[in-house]
């Protein structure tokens, strides 16, 4: 497996549910096993200062209380994950469980747990002395200070987890993390690349799904080694299948050159947050989608969404300002990527799905002057023509003419253009 792939298994395994719940347990069970060596290095006195006879009944109330928590909060956490899912979208899912509140709290309870039964059984088992108990005695107390912070702790996580608004702010988090990491290099440290060449040697893969990374460095070298110049087609979020190259060659490759090249390119089956700010975008996009359909009814939070994105864009716009964008590889060629792109993403969808509703489209328009206005080489144009199709859709949706009307004079007023209007055309002949 190539390092790449290892990095992302092991941040993978990193951010899911159970990897905190295992670490504690590990813990645990290792203060267990050690503490008759610790006791040891006690002074001989302390035995007399601690009464032991408490350490069994401590270590039973945690084993017969704790394993009820555990599994309490577990169901908990997971109707929570159903509810944003159904109110959300099932593509915040990762997000909600890599919540590090709920992640230690199940993990002290579990470790709390497995600390207590597995206590228990040495106690059984005289496998532990009085400089031993002593130990017992003092981590006992800690982990009851610990539950007891932890259990605070979830309760007041309790109280807003699995709300919609808090799915927007995770996806947020993600969608700044991933579009800084852009901004920062927004051609992977390659030569700027505005469009494809033509008749190129063409590296394809070897399997459908989305490219989920890719080994920048590790293909600078094959290009330095093989004095080739590279032509990257696929970045992070695109969907490879045999119509799509994943890489064009400046000059033919031979199979083995082709694998190398393929294999600095990970696919797989879903489009994850790291790399891939447009998938972040296409997240919020759903979940405001979600809140304009007919059965949930609430523009107010595709209006949060709305304003959501337009934050977290104006952000990547000012951050690509104070990029230098470096160029380390010079035999490497990657496109940016397309702010057109990340513009559909964010606001298509909602205009279509919102264009009967005034409120939406206003608040539409004007985040998309807003992108214009900060970022007029950035956003300007592809701003001005989703403005135009909003309009188009809106003209079909609205059915009172005077909310037509003041949706018309709001753009005008914001300074795009409205297009003639069919409805306005067909009541003049």
């Amino acid at each position: 497996m190539s390092p790449i792939r290892l990095r992302i298994l092991w941040s993978r395994i990193r951010r899911t549910l159970w990897f905190t719940p295992a670490l504690y347990a590990v813990i645990a069970l290792l203060v267990l096993s050690t503490a008759p060596l610790a006791g040891r290095m006690l002074p001989s006195d302390v035995n007399s200062l601690i009464g032991l006879d408490g350490v069994y009944d401590l270590l039973d109330v945690l084993s017969n209380s704790l394993l009820a928590v555990s599994i309490f909060s577990l169901g908990i956490m997971a109707s929570s994950l159903q509810a944003a899912a159904g109110a959300a979208t099932p593509r915040a899912r990762p997000l909600l469980t890599e919540d590090r509140t709920a992640q230690n709290a199940i993990s002290t309870f579990l470790g709390g747990f497995i600390y207590g039964i597995v206590g228990l059984v040495g106690l059984s088992t005289n496998y532990y002395g009085d400089e031993a108990k002593v130990i017992l005695f003092l981590v006992t107390c800690a982990v009851i200070m610990a539950v007891i912070v932890a259990l605070i702790r979830w309760v007041g996580r309790l109280s807003n987890l699995g709300d919609v608004s808090e799915v927007i702010d995770l996806v947020e988090q993600a969608a700044d993390r991933a579009f800084a990491a852009d901004a920062a290099e927004p051609w992977l440290g390659g030569v700027p690349m505005t469009e494809l060449p033509e008749g190129r040697s063409a590296v394809l893969p070897d399997r459908m799904g989305f490219v989920q990374a890719i080994n920048v460095a590790e293909l600078a070298r094959l290009a330095d080694e093989w004095e080739i110049d590279l032509y990257v087609a696929a970045r992070p979020g695109a969907y490879a299948d045999p119509n799509r190259p994943l890489l064009l060659a400046g000059q033919r490759l031979d199979t083995e050159q082709v694998a190398l090249a393929r294999a600095c390119f990970v696919i797989g089956g879903q489009r994850t947050f790291e790399a891939d700010p447009r998938f972040a975008m296409i997240v919020l996009s759903e979940t405001a989608s979600r809140a304009l359909s007919p059965g949930v009814n609430d523009p107010g939070t595709a209006i949060d969404v709305i304003g959501t994105s337009s934050r977290v864009l104006a952000d990547w716009a000012k951050a690509l300002e104070k990029a230098k964008g470096e160029v380390r590889h010079r035999r490497l060629h990657v496109g940016r990527l397309s702010p057109e792109d990340v513009l559909e993403d964010a606001f298509r969808w909602i205009a279509r799905d919102g264009a009967g509703q005034l409120e939406v489209q206003i608040r539409l328009q004007r985040a998309l002057a807003a992108l214009s206005t900060c970022a007029p080489q950035l956003f300007g144009h592809p701003a001005r023509a989703l403005s135009e199709e909003t309009l188009l859709r809106a003209e079909q949706a609205l059915t009172f003419d005077r909310d037509l009307d003041r949706l018309r004079a709001e753009a005008a007023r914001l300074g795009f253009r409205c297009p003639d209007s069919p409805r306005s055309a067909r009541s003049a002949g």
